[in-house]
């Protein structure tokens, strides 16, 4: 039944009518199903003829959510959690993909740079890019039971652009650097396993250890 109080007066044009048949396929149910719904009073419709049945779309989302039972019935917490375990998928390799976008821009920035006063600002990018990409990897491998890391042969040994290799003239303490090319070893090595975790950690350290140096170069300018 229906909250107590609850009174909905949804928009026609951002809440469209759905028919029985559209409803139960949304939520992957058999239409005698929703019509008993809709019989027990659990379901809220319109009747717009003699066996023709419409629902608003706000019903369905709620319904998913389980906000319109006092009682959930026990199929719709399978078909639920079956759409909200695929739509979570889809986000995060989504976001998986935009990050690793992100960060080849930032590391493309960083390989054709002329030295200049920009390098602290393109380092903080690195940095934030990787702390992205490292989200995103750990967000992927809880949402999405079958992704696994896709091992990148020649990775170990890697330098991330010619103005960030060990040994190159970079501004900032020497001892922030070695951490950082200790990061960017791991990373390397964590990219030829098939560890996404691994992947995600060295990432995340690499963040940190960028972000400490460009803030350090942000305070002396």
């Amino acid at each position: 039944m229906y909250p107590p109080g609850l009174d909905i007066q949804p928009d026609p044009e951002a809440d469209p009518w759905l028919t029985v048949a559209e409803f139960a396929e949304a939520i992957r149910v058999r239409p005698v199903t929703v019509r008993s719904w809709i019989a027990k009073g659990q379901l809220k419709a319109t009747r717009a003829g003699k066996r023709k049945w419409l629902i608003r779309y706000s019903e369905l989302q709620r319904m998913l959510y389980g906000e319109w039972f006092d009682s959930p019935p026990p199929e719709l917490y399978d078909q639920a959690a079956a759409i909200f375990a695929q739509e979570a998928r889809g986000r995060a390799e989504v976001s998986h993909h935009l990050a690793d976008h992100e960060w080849e821009l930032a590391l493309e920035r960083s390989r054709m740079a002329p030295p200049d006063a920009g390098f602290a600002s393109r380092l903080r990018q690195i940095s934030q890019t990787a702390a992205r990409r490292a989200a995103s990897l750990k967000d992927r491998a809880n949402d999405d039971p079958g992704f696994t890391w896709t091992p990148v042969p020649g990775s170990a040994g890697m330098a991330l652009s010619h103005e960030l290799r060990a040994g190159g003239n970079r501004p900032g303490p020497r001892d922030a650097w070695e951490r950082f090319d200790r990061t960017v070893q791991r990373l390397g090595t964590a990219m030829e396993g098939d560890r996404a975790s691994a992947v995600a950690g060295a990432l995340s350290d690499l963040a940190d250890a960028a972000r400490d140096i460009s803030d350090t170069l942000d305070s002396r300018s």
